[in-house]
C-alpha cells in the first residue's frame, strides 16, 4: 500500500479565488471582502482583538448606513489574510443595491488591544471606531447573499525573531565546553 503525505496548510482558502463558487442556501453568492486599514498596514499590526458594538459601512457618496442587525458582542479575535483565518456575517450585506468603499467599526471602552508583528499587545481602549477601506470596492445588486466574509489585510508576524530564540536556546556555549572539546572542533 502506498502512504501519501498530507499537508493541511495547502487546503487554506485563499481571497478571491474561488469567488464565483462561493454559494448561500439560496445559491445566491456570497461577497469575499478584504479590508484594509492604513494605520494597521502602517504599524504593522498583526492582530486585533475588538470589542465591537456596532458596524456601519459608507457608500461611495459618504453616507453612512448602519447594519442593524448586529449584536453587540465581547472582544472578537480579527487575524490578517496571511493566517487564513476571517470573519463570516449572515447579515452584514442586508443594504440597498449601491457602491460601498468603508467599514466602520464602533468599539467598546474597554476590551481592545492590538498585536504587532514583533507580537507585542498592547491595549487600545482609547480608540472610538476603526474604519476599514474595502478593496476593490463592495457593489451591491439584488442578487446577491446577505452573507459576507470579511478578511482583515494586516502584517505576517516576524518569524526571524521566533526561530532566534529557538536557536539561542539549542546553541551550546563555550563555557560549558572544556579545552578539549574546543580543540577537536577546529
Amino acid at each position: 500500500m502506498k502512504s501519501m503525505k498530507f499537508y493541511p496548510a495547502v487546503w487554506q482558502t485563499i481571497a478571491f479565488a474561488l469567488e464565483d463558487y462561493q454559494l448561500d442556501t439560496e445559491s445566491k453568492s456570497i461577497k469575499d471582502l478584504v479590508l484594509r486599514n492604513s494605520f494597521a498596514l502602517d504599524m504593522n499590526v498583526s492582530e486585533m482583538n475588538l470589542n465591537i458594538v456596532k458596524i456601519s459601512v459608507f457608500d461611495d457618496r459618504g453616507i453612512e448606513h448602519f447594519i442593524n442587525d448586529f449584536p453587540g458582542q465581547a472582544s472578537i479575535p480579527i487575524k490578517g489574510t496571511h493566517t487564513g483565518l476571517f470573519l463570516k456575517s449572515k447579515g452584514v450585506l442586508s443594504l440597498k443595491t449601491g457602491v460601498y468603499d468603508t467599514f466602520r467599526f464602533y468599539l467598546g471602552h474597554s476590551g481592545n488591544s492590538i498585536v504587532y508583528s514583533d507580537r507585542m499587545k498592547e491595549p487600545a481602549d482609547g480608540i472610538r471606531y476603526l474604519d476599514f477601506e474595502i478593496v476593490n470596492k463592495l457593489n451591491i445588486t439584488s442578487d446577491e447573499s446577505a452573507e459576507a466574509i470579511l478578511r482583515f489585510d494586516f502584517a505576517p508576524f516576524e518569524s526571524s525573531r521566533f526561530f532566534s530564540k529557538i536557536k539561542e536556546l539549542f546553541k551550546v556555549s563555550s563555557i560549558f565546553t572544556g579545552r578539549l572539546a574546543n580543540s577537536l572542533s577546529q
